[in-house]
């Protein structure tokens, strides 16, 4: 049993308590989704703070002509409370004083070196991070805000407003005339050359952003009393106080002053639009580029985005009449998680109405995952230029986040008075945190299919070129048809070689008949001439065979994939060039795997697939791999699977081949060809494995037809997969 004596309760040390609110606070009234609640401000530290209709009664019933405990008793026969509620009516009142709205003659040694303490280690932690966030403040900017007001009141008028929106529009039309010159500079934008001027940039856009506020603030009459910087990952930006927006009662007018950065700046930016178009390659060029490129990139994933605590948050938080959304969003989720996981019933009331408990569950777990991804993301671009100081911000920003989140929890679980009552279920599910999910992450296989794009094809195709040259006279297949061997496929005519072919006939008749004059002399005198003889009509011969080949027939039975049109006769053939191609043999698909496809998969040969194509996904059809190429290659042969030709595989620019490059028939066979030859050159290598389809009843099957290959992934566990896909994205970090 312990000696020391019981902590007195807090309404038995504030009953007799006389105490009275500030004369100086400022107060507004708002209607928030249909109820009425109070924003009190205090001038002195620039903060405000709402009270809902029942803590205003409270808060203005307090009145040092009485004590606190007649204040309690007079709310009770007002039946304003309870008498149950004593405690929790005398805990508000010293939240208000720590609010600083009263005073209190409390005189706790303890108390205030724990809050002493609690904010010097807030100043120590912050100064720690300060090249993330770290605010500044410099000046009162109010009286400078009044002076020149007059100059910027104009721009919150309507006129200004329809004036806006023309600048936007012929900015637009400014981007769409240079739209090809546009993409250009994106690719140097975050070089090492350009980042001081984007660093100039960045002040100054984010000068004009807030002197958009502020400017706003003054137009509808509220006070901006502090101005200065902050260091966010370095970078100084200027930053100014608008929380007195919030005692402005207008939702419209609150809604501009949070929306006038981004009018500002979106003017500026406009105007650097101009710049850049009528610019070209320089240093003013550069600057009016980064200021478009800035002012769209920060408004979009910072600014307008209401998932950042930025503009567009204020936004939607006064849209939905949510004051505190994200608090409110975090400590809803929190609650949650408590009700679930833990068992225990937070203090904190879960609100009855469904949609706006739905509205702060969505928001909670949209903003942490955005805020999580956004930080990464920003390292990731970091380690892209500068590999060891992005990987070292990474780790550091995980452990220490981690860190925090463990903390929180662990100590939670442990030790809060909340889960007393339930500690026994608290510790199993520390003990589940700390050994289930580790040991989840090593022992749960997970596999995943691997889906890789392919093309169908038959096993044999052969292109059927012309060898000798004629004018087209005749096309006789199209293309899908079946061919047999021998059947006619296009007929050429060439008078030249018809003529060539009887004097090489001729020249044969004329040696035989002086042979045979010779041969009546003598057999000596005959001799040379026999081989006169020979050597004319292997010449006629090969005449006939010329002549003969300009009746171009199909070498064996298949199904044509590409021929001439009937727009083609009269065109004139040379030697080589193609007129069809036949393929035969069984249906197979060629599929393309990445590397990182490749390791997950580890195809083998004689390993079951299923493909789908494009054009019937519904129906799948079976095979087995014949052949998995040893190596990978940057190199394309099949156009029909990258993204020029509707695929997924990205090539470099310059590098697929063109039509020119294709045969006069242009067909799928033809351009694949082209295209080995040519060289299309993905970003990364590629696997080719071949695949023997097995046709099911009823499957439609066409050559050149794509689709998906799917492979079943080797089983690993779930930790190994993570591992390796984070070693993988660093690999490509540092390669890039």
């Amino acid at each position: 049993m312990s000696d020391s004596a019981p902590k007195p309760r807090l309404a038995d040390r504030l009953r007799n308590v006389r105490v009275s609110i500030r004369d100086d606070l400022t107060v507004t009234r708002h209607v928030l989704r249909g109820e009425p609640a109070y924003v009190v401000r205090d001038p002195l530290t620039f903060e405000s703070h709402r009270f809902d209709a029942e803590d205003y009664a409270v808060f203005v019933s307090i009145d040092a002509a009485r004590t606190l405990g007649e204040t309690f008793d007079a709310l009770v026969e007002q039946g304003r409370c309870g008498r149950e509620a004593e405690e929790a009516f005398y805990q508000f009142v010293f939240g208000l004083h720590r609010l600083g709205f009263l005073q209190l003659p409390v005189a706790d040694d303890a108390a205030l070196y724990r809050r002493f303490a609690t904010r010097r280690d807030a100043r120590n932690r912050q100064w720690a991070t300060a090249f993330m966030s770290l605010k500044m403040p410099v000046c009162n900017p109010d009286d400078f805000l009044q002076r020149t007001l007059g100059m910027f009141r104009p721009l919150f008028t309507t006129s200004a407003f329809l004036l806006w929106l023309g600048l936007m529009l012929a900015a637009g039309v400014a981007l769409y005339a240079n739209w090809g010159r546009l993409h250009e500079p994106l690719a140097g934008v975050l070089t090492a050359g350009n980042l001081p001027l984007m660093w100039v940039t960045l002040i100054v856009l984010k000068t004009i952003h807030e002197f958009g506020h502020a400017y706003a603030c003054r137009a509808f009459g509220a006070p901006v009393p502090e101005m200065g910087v902050i260091l966010i990952f370095g970078t100084p930006c200027a930053y100014v106080d608008a929380t007195a927006s919030w005692s402005i009662s207008s939702k419209r007018r609150r809604i501009i002053i949070c929306l006038a950065g981004m009018y500002f700046e979106s003017v500026a930016a406009a105007l650097a639009v101009f710049v850049w178009a009528a610019s070209g390659p320089g240093v003013l060029g550069s600057a009016a580029y980064n200021a478009m490129f800035l002012a769209s990139v920060t408004t979009v994933l910072f600014n307008i985005n209401p998932l950042m605590r930025y503009d567009g948050y204020y936004v939607l938080a006064d849209l939905l009449e949510i004051p505190n959304l994200r608090q409110r969003a975090t400590q809803f989720c929190t609650d949650l998680l408590k009700r679930v996981f833990v068992g225990v019933r937070p203090a904190t009331a879960a609100p009855t109405d469904l949609r706006l408990g739905a509205t702060l569950l969505s928001f909670g777990v949209c903003a942490g995952v955005y805020r999580v991804v956004l930080i990464f993301a920003i390292i990731a671009i970091i380690a892209s230029k500068l590999y060891l100081v992005g990987l070292l911000l990474g780790c550091l920003v995980a452990a220490g986040t981690l860190w925090k989140i463990g903390a929180k929890v662990f100590g939670y679980l442990w030790f809060a008075a909340e889960t007393a009552a339930v500690r026994a279920r608290a510790v199993a599910l520390s003990a589940l945190l700390l050994v289930g999910v580790p040991a989840a992450l090593l022992l749960i296989p997970v596999q995943t299919g691997v889906c890789a794009a392919g093309v169908l094809g038959r096993a044999e195709e052969h292109v059927i070129r012309a060898e000798t040259p004629g004018f087209v006279t005749a096309v006789q297949a199209a293309v899908g048809q079946s061919a047999a061997a021998g059947s006619p496929l296009v007929q050429l005519e060439n008078s030249e070689e018809r003529e060539a072919f009887e004097i090489a006939r001729g020249a044969a008749r004329i040696a035989e008949l002086r042979r045979d004059a010779a041969l009546a002399v003598s057999a000596a005198a005959a001799a040379p001439l026999a081989q006169r003889v020979e050597a004319a009509r292997h010449a006629a011969d090969e005449q006939a065979r010329r002549i003969a080949a300009l009746d171009v027939r199909a070498p064996r039975d298949g199904e044509v994939l590409s021929a001439l049109r009937s727009t083609d006769e009269g065109r004139y053939l040379h030697v080589g060039d193609a007129v069809a191609t036949i393929a035969s043999g069984r249906w197979i698909v060629r599929a393309l795997l990445s590397e990182d496809q490749t390791a997950a998969a580890e195809p083998r040969v004689g390993d079951r697939v299923e493909f789908r194509s494009v054009a019937n996904p519904s129906s799948a059809c079976f095979g087995v791999i014949e052949r998995v190429t040893p190596s990978g290659s940057n190199r394309i042969a099949h156009p029909a699977l990258t993204h020029l030709g509707g695929g997924p595989i990205a090539v470099a620019p310059g590098t697929a081949p063109s039509s020119a490059n294709s045969s006069a028939a242009g067909g799928a066979a033809a351009s694949t060809a082209a295209g080995a030859a040519s060289g299309a050159i993905a970003s990364q290598p590629y696997f080719e494995i071949t695949v023997r389809v097995e046709p099911t009843d009823g499957a439609v099957l066409a050559h050149g037809m794509t689709g998906r290959v799917r492979l079943a992934a080797r089983s690993e566990a779930i930790g190994l997969h993570l591992l390796r896909r984070a070693v993988r994205f660093l690999d490509g970090l540092r390669t890039s």
